[in-house]
């Protein structure tokens, strides 16, 4: 340790720490610690207390709902940047979203890797306790109750989406959601409508009680008048926001907020062909930040959440699972988000 040390031009806790516990130290740092540790050939004996009568395999495995969703792969991304910095290699599996394939590809995982994480929404509480209890899991943007997970501010979000299309002039917001059951999609629906009229108000700002965001109480006021629909979307993909358009203007909205960009994309797409422009005829927004934000257009205004990162502290969290370490992990990881505007949100109708 003392030669990669010497090596990375750190110090041998900083070694320690890039290799064990990655999302202490910064992307650089452990990257430079990795390529000294190859360099010498030094491998860090990895102790496996969560079950010390299992023969450790040195795999961690990764069950997502939907692989071609550009959100589940910036969080293989970051899972595998953990991983191989502690000489783990990832597994993955895709479940396509479809209902019970999640349970049955974490069960056929569980002989061949030492941690699991679980980014589909399609598993049951029950189901995820059941499979923690055999195989060190963290949970990815859920929480379960006594299960680790790591996810984004997602209330925290939606209340900026919604403030953000009130100061472009949205009167009306039809909120699209996403797969039942998904912990993501009623906590951004309740931070919605909490922002258009259930918060707890004080003389100059509104403190949303599950949130740090705060927004001016005039503002608030004016929130208090804008309109929420609500549908689902049938599927989280262009394909599912694209169907979701047809429905929604036979009762159009100012606004559309949708579960993730991807819908928000395929929403955009089905506006333009049937004649509806954006954002002069909606306002759309999204969420996730991904790639495609960028490419599309009009560009997308979305709710950004840190992926890599989330991929990265629940792979290193789960490896610490295997070191048989809990502490700090008792309670979900919750991590920050931002607001980005781009064209699709620049002036929503409706406005004063």
């Amino acid at each position: 340790m003392y030669d990669v040390a010497a090596a990375a031009g750190v110090s041998a806790a900083t070694v320690s720490r890039a290799l064990s516990k990655p999302d202490r130290v910064s992307f650089r740092t452990a990257e430079k610690v990795r390529t000294a540790a190859a360099k010498l050939g030094y491998r860090r004996e990895l102790a496996t207390r969560s079950n010390p009568g299992r023969e450790r395999t040195g795999n961690l495995g990764i069950v997502v709902a939907d692989i071609t969703n550009p959100f589940f792969l910036e969080i293989i991304r970051g899972a595998e940047h953990a991983a191989r910095v502690a000489e783990f290699q990832v597994l993955v599996a895709n479940v396509d979203e479809v209902r019970g394939r999640s349970s049955t590809a974490a069960e056929a995982f569980i002989p061949h890797v030492d941690a699991l994480l679980l980014a589909s929404a399609r598993l049951s509480n029950n189901d995820v306790t059941k499979i923690a209890r055999r195989l060190p899991t963290v949970c990815v943007n859920r929480p379960v109750p006594g299960v680790p997970s790591v996810l984004v501010d997602n209330y925290d979000g939606a209340i900026k989406a919604a403030g953000h299309l009130e100061e472009v002039g949205a009167r009306s917001i039809t909120y699209v959601g996403g797969p039942d059951g998904s912990w993501a999609d009623a906590t951004r629906l309740r931070g919605l409508l909490d922002a258009v009229g259930n918060a707890e108000t004080t003389e100059e700002v509104v403190t949303f009680t599950r949130s740090t965001q705060q927004l001016p109480l005039e503002q608030v006021r004016r929130l208090a008048r804008v309109s929420v629909h609500h549908m689902h979307a049938d599927a989280p993909t262009t394909r599912g926001g694209r169907r979701a358009f047809v429905r929604w203007r036979k009762d159009p909205t100012d606004a559309v907020m949708c579960f993730n960009d991807l819908v928000a994309i395929g929403f955009m797409q089905q506006a333009r062909h049937d004649g509806w422009r954006v954002p002069e005829d909606v306002a759309v927004i999204g969420f996730d930040n991904t790639e495609l934000t960028t490419i599309v257009r009009p560009s997308l205004t979305t709710v950004a959440g840190p992926l890599r990162s989330i991929g990265r502290v629940a792979a290193a969290n789960a490896m610490a699972l295997v070191r048989g370490e809990r502490g700090p992990m008792s309670r979900p990881r919750v991590l920050p988000n931002r607001l980005i505007e781009r064209e699709s949100t620049r002036r929503a109708p409706g406005g004063d």
